[in-house]
């Protein structure tokens, strides 16, 4: 075993002890506080929970001092490995404390003022104070100059804005959804907690959620983050998740608004059932789709074209779903007199998805338009797998309740038809789509073909730690096999970034062969013509 392996091994096991540790005496510091604000009273129970409070206490506690006294020598000069393990570690315990804490102080405002906080009030306290203390402990580690990791070190507060973003989300959805059924459906709150400590609870969770993700998106300046992974996850939930939210919630209001069958009664049902959720999902999804739409602009044109055929792609599942909801409830109108009922909702949730995916579906993907065939190329490969999983299950469920009929094994009121109906409908819609995209695919790879056999230039870059922007935006030069060699110079200060990219395009604009390009520490390159 080679001194880098064993080192990267042992910082693992270190680490993941102190991980380990620090869980454990978040768990017995919350148990500890609550059991000192509850009330005295002796029982069994009682002592179990003492004795285990004490327990993950005061064992813990001296051992997560005396290894991180340890540990912290080994990170003044840790390999990129051991870097790296330090920062998913210390995120890891940052994220559960977080997690706990927040939505134990959202509770107990929240109980508070619904009035319910009269009992189970010391466990809240408990775990915010406990859990509180063990994440304030990791972030100030984790931000401290001499101990902020080499490797990954915005991990923490960008895994932190994510749970913030999604938890604001969720919030706002139940805060709107709890509006919304106060003014239009006021029967839906007469049981259980009163419309206005329920309304006014979770505006304090949105409020609370809004502040911490402002806290982790501003004043942490995870706005500002321009690396790859910073950047992913922002297009993943900000923009693929809220576009995912609208799209679905945009298909359930038109399924309470299609007049399939033409009954006001029905459409009135079907908005006191779902409509103040549907409604408070597309508001809150649009919010966010947009917000963050606008927040790509200045990031890597990766991020932006893998943001658009994911939506290209939702949008895509969406109209082949609906499509095959037509397709079902078709067949069920004429295979059966009994499904004069199941159709026109099937139809008219088809139909709804149908319109929605195709709007959208046009919108991002474009079809028609001058595309460079190896942007979407990847795209089309999952799309093919995707389609091909989908296609190979409904048809497994068509074989067997075709060969179930003939077996005798059906009930013999059940036709043919009406049995194969809803596996059928998939079937032939992803086989549909399916061929549109093969289509396309097949006339890509003709485009494509002429250009594979030229050889592709190099660019060897010498460059310190830090430098994973200037590598992500050089790779996205077609053509170009780009190899990153760290050099032992301090990083290069982020705002060099954009100019630093901007001469080494121009170098390669100039050299139409392969080139060796190595970084100083004022950010001057020094250019070799390789063979």
């Amino acid at each position: 075993m080679s001194t880098r392996t064993a080192s990267a091994l042992r910082a693992l096991i270190l680490h993941g002890l102190l991980m380990l540790l620090l869980l454990l005496l978040g768990t017995g510091l919350s148990l500890l506080i609550s059991m000192g604000l509850s009330a005295p009273a002796v029982n069994d129970d009682r002592q179990l929970l003492l004795a285990t409070a004490l327990a993950f206490t005061i064992i813990p506690g001296p051992l997560v001092w005396a290894l991180w006294l340890w540990i912290r020598k080994k990170l003044l000069n840790s390999e990129p490995t051991e870097a790296a393990i330090w920062s998913l570690q210390g995120s890891a315990v940052y994220l559960i404390a977080l997690v706990i804490s927040s939505t134990a102080v959202l509770q107990l405002l929240g109980s508070l003022i619904g009035g319910g906080a009269s009992q189970g009030w010391q466990d809240q306290v408990g775990l915010v104070l406990g859990w509180g203390a063990i994440g304030l402990w990791q972030f100030k580690m984790l931000t401290t100059p001499k101990y902020v990791p080499s490797e990954l070190p915005h991990l923490a507060v960008t895994l932190g804005n994510a749970y913030a973003l999604v938890l604001a989300g969720y919030s706002l959805v139940v805060a709107l959804r709890t509006a919304l059924e106060l003014v239009f459906v006021p029967q839906a709150i007469l049981v259980g907690q009163g419309p206005l400590p329920r309304l006014l609870g979770a505006v304090i969770w949105v409020l609370g959620a809004s502040i911490l993700w402002l806290w982790h998106w501003k004043m942490l300046q995870v706005q500002k983050l321009r690396d790859i992974f910073a950047s992913f996850v922002v297009m993943l939930l900000g923009v693929a998740l809220a576009a995912l939210t609208a799209l679905l919630a945009a298909a359930a209001t038109l399924n309470i608004i299609i007049p399939l069958p033409w009954d006001f009664t029905a459409m009135g049902e079907r908005f006191a059932s779902f409509g103040p959720l549907a409604i408070s999902a597309l508001l809150t999804g649009a919010i966010f789709w947009m917000y963050h739409h606008g927040q790509l602009a200045g990031r890597s044109p990766l991020v932006t074209r893998v943001s658009r055929q994911i939506i290209s792609g939702i949008s895509l599942a969406m109209l082949a779903s609906g499509l095959g909801m037509v397709v079902n409830a078709l067949l069920a109108s004429i295979s059966s007199p009994l499904n004069t009922d199941t159709a026109p909702a099937v139809l008219r949730t088809g139909i709804a998805l149908v319109l929605v995916g195709t709007v959208f579906w046009v919108k991002y993907f474009q079809p028609g338009a001058r595309v460079e065939p190896e942007s979407r190329r990847v795209y089309l490969v999952l799309f093919f797998g995707v389609s091909a999983v989908v296609a190979l299950v409904a048809l497994l469920i068509v074989g067997y309740r075709v060969f179930e009929m003939l077996v005798g094994a059906a009930s013999p009121a059940l036709n043919m038809l009406d049995y194969i109906r809803a596996p059928l409908g998939w079937l032939l819609a992803t086989v549909g789509v399916s061929a549109y995209h093969f289509a396309l695919w097949k006339s890509d790879r003709e485009k494509l073909t002429p250009l594979e056999p030229e050889a592709r230039r190099r660019l060897i870059l010498v460059a310190p730690q830090g430098s994973e922007q200037l590598l992500s935006a050089l790779q996205l030069t077609e053509g170009l096999e780009v190899r990153w060699i760290v050099s032992s110079h301090p990083p290069l200060p982020e705002e060099w970034g954009d100019e630093l990219t901007n001469r080494l395009l121009e170098a390669l604009a100039t050299h139409s062969g392969s080139l060796l390009a190595v970084a100083d520490e004022q950010g001057q390159f020094n250019f070799t013509p390789l063979a």
